[in-house]
């Protein structure tokens, strides 16, 4: 009978999960726009500051960022100035004024040029263009003669060119287009003839490819106008007010393929008007003395699609209204505080599709509100000056889907944002100067103006994002888990999902470096959570996966083997290779003599070991006989001559004990 020894266990069914002693580590990442406020540069270095006290133009165009300074030395008036963003990339473009300041404004980005007003101290404000160069800094054209300036105020693009109002001492204020070259700057159309001009200053508005603005011909009193650009397209809308009385034409806002303004034609006060460019469509929106005979529609702005504006009756006072261009659809959108004071809304802005502005509803002062149009959806969005006491606001700015604006609480007057929420509405504390002014959101960045004790007034950034929400999300790893291996692939480990939570409404999302359900090799793997709120901020925890392998092979010996010696050293033995198997890995099997050896005569004990990828280990032992040769004696060892006596072992010892006595007598017998 073989006789075998096997040494394996049942290999385990079922996952094992253990902690582990050593910590998850975690690392918040906030979003970029959350790194502090950039100082572009101390421009003049000191105390005393930069920035000019009340106004400050910002341009981006591309990489590059226009903007006015006072610098230090030579460059020390009100000049034009540019950076890329390092404090060696900021420098003045040029002194256009030796002797003063030449207060650029208007920055506009004209097909890549910068095209603004300035002072060179010698022709007044007039037209000047830049490429960023000292040498490519120069005045377009002399509109106004002179010393006496061009007087230019309205700027606006409209098809690739600039248009602008213009005066000089010949044709008064015009409408004028520029295209950035001095031949390309021209009068688009000589209105009124003569002095003082034809053009309303501020009333310059874009609606497609058309051109409006309030003009007085001399003939018809200030009137709506339009213009192609052409001096043949240049002409008068309609004319409201018969005759050389004006209809006082104002507050020009296009809300899409409208335009909305207010108009006197009689009576008390303005109506609301609206116009699609001719004649014909130019009409009348509502007839405001029917529900106020002492003021007239406020404010106009395009929010959302609508037109909103202020409008205050004996009723309800100075209050929201709104216009969808009929006479029934202008309405009042909501009586804010109930009573005929009104809550007087102003500092309107649209920002994505949303109006927003301040009111005081009579409780808790003048505070930040919103409105979509509608009575439910007109809500203050924050009391920021709780208690009754109204919020200073300043600078309302629009910066995509979000506000800026300056809030002075009564302590200080800081850098507020809002999503529209109140959990949203906030102070930016990426900025820690004071008293911030001049907002201005262009090429996807707010730049302002703010002062630091050590450094004065001077232009700051925050780029490249809108930090709404610095504060990443909190999350917790699950522990370390640790389970036996069930195949090749090694095993599926479901482990307990991460817990993330954050300070805003919305949970943020949690994701894996490797998912629950899926395959872990036999190894010690890493999985890193991720939580991201909804800001974008993140913040990391890792833990370990650890799947092992500790079961033993599976082993079956071979049965025992018998063989017959055919030499003094015995018999040469290939017995049959034992069998080993593993659901993990690929098993080695040693032996301790190996098959094709020569095994000698007698018992000889074979131990195998089955060894896995892990170093898992399995044994058993068969045993290898070897006879002794026939003939031998027992001994293994042969006559060589390969005869036979052919006699049997007994007939052997009956011949030793008839030779025995024999042998006796014949020594006792011996001389």
């Amino acid at each position: 009978m073989a006789h075998r020894f096997t040494e394996w266990s049942w290999l385990l069914a079922c996952a094992l999960v253990g902690g582990s002693y050593l910590p998850a580590h975690a690392q918040a990442t906030p979003v970029p726009g959350c790194r502090p406020a950039t100082l572009i540069k101390d421009v003049y270095p000191g105390a005393e500051g930069s920035s000019p006290p009340f106004y400050q133009a910002f341009l981006r165009i591309g990489p590059t960022l226009y903007f006015s300074a006072t610098g230090f030395g030579d460059a020390s008036n009100v000049e034009l100035w540019k950076s890329d963003g390092t404090a060696a990339g900021t420098v003045m473009v040029k002194n256009i004024n030796p002797v003063g300041d030449s207060l650029p404004e208007n920055l506009m980005d004209l097909n890549g040029t910068l095209l603004f007003k300035a002072d060179d101290g010698e022709h007044g404000v007039e037209l000047w263009k830049s490429d960023g160069t000292a040498a490519g800094t120069v005045m377009v054209r002399e509109i106004g003669e002179g010393a006496e300036s061009g007087g230019t105020t309205d700027m606006v693009l409209m098809g690739g060119k600039a248009w602008l109002t213009g005066a000089n001492h010949v044709e008064g204020r015009e409408l004028w287009t520029s295209d950035g070259t001095f031949a390309g700057t021209r009068l688009v159309k000589d209105i009124n003839p003569g002095l003082p001009g034809s053009i309303t200053p501020g009333t310059l508005r874009v609606m497609g490819s058309t051109l409006y603005f309030v003009a007085n011909d001399g003939t018809h009193g200030a009137e709506l106008w339009k213009s192609d650009g052409t001096e043949a397209g240049t002409q008068l809308v309609r004319d409201l007010m018969p005759g050389t009385d004006s209809a006082s034409v104002g507050e020009l806002t296009v809300v899409g393929t409208t335009l909305y303004f207010t108009a006197y034609t009689g009576g008390f006060v303005n109506d609301l008007w609206k116009s699609d460019g001719t004649a014909a469509g130019t009409v009348r929106v509502k007839d405001i003395t029917t529900v106020t005979s002492s003021a007239s529609p406020e404010a106009l702005v395009a929010a959302g699609g609508k037109l909103f504006f202020r409008l205050d009756t004996a009723d309800a006072g100075a209050e929201l209204w709104v216009s969808d261009g009929t006479d029934a659809g202008t309405v009042r959108v909501k009586d804010i505080q109930s009573g005929p004071e009104g809550s007087f809304p102003e500092n309107f802005i649209d920002v994505g599709g949303t109006l927003y502005f301040t009111a005081n509803d009579g409780g808790s002062g003048v505070e930040l509100w919103k409105s979509d149009g509608t009575a439910a959806g007109t809500v203050r969005v924050k009391d920021i000056s709780e208690g009754g006491a109204s919020t200073t606001f300043q600078q309302l700015t629009a910066a995509g889907t979000v506000l800026f604006f300056v809030a002075d609480d009564g302590t200080s007057a800081r850098l507020w944002l809002s999503d529209g929420t109140e959990a949203g509405t906030r102070v930016a504390q990426t900025l820690t100067a004071s008293n911030p002014r001049n907002l201005t959101f262009t090429g996807g960045t707010l730049y302002l103006s703010a002062e630091e004790a050590a450094s004065g007034r001077e232009p700051y950034s925050m780029s490249p994002s809108i930090p709404l929400d610095c504060t990443p999300p909190a999350i917790t790893c699950p522990a370390n888990v640790t389970v036996e291996a069930t195949g090749r692939s090694g095993a599926t480990v479901n482990y307990t999902p991460a817990t993330a939570t954050d300070d805003s409404a919305a949970a943020p999302t949690v994701s894996y470096s490797q998912e629950s359900g899926t395959d872990f090799p036999v190894k010690e793997s890493e999985v890193t959570a991720t939580a991201t709120d909804a800001a974008g901020n993140t913040n990391t925890c890792s833990f370990t996966v650890t799947v092992k392998d500790s079961a033993r092979p599976s082993l079956l010996c071979p049965a025992d083997v018998e063989a017959t010696a055919t030499s003094n050293a015995g018999a040469v033995v290939n017995y049959p290779a034992a069998q080993a198997t593993d659901n993990v890995s690929d098993v080695t099997l040693t032996y301790s003599t190996a098959a094709g050896a020569t095994f000698p005569v007698g018992n000889n004990r074979v131990d195998v070991t089955a060894t896995d990828a892990s170093g898992n280990r399995a044994s058993c032992s068969f045993t290898v006989k070897v006879a002794a040769a026939p003939g031998d004696g027992g001994s293994g060892a042969g006559s060589g001559c390969g005869c036979s006596s052919g006699l049997t072992p007994d007939a052997a010892w009956l011949l030793l004990g008839t030779l025995a006595p024999m042998l006796a007598r014949r020594r006792r017998s011996a001389p």
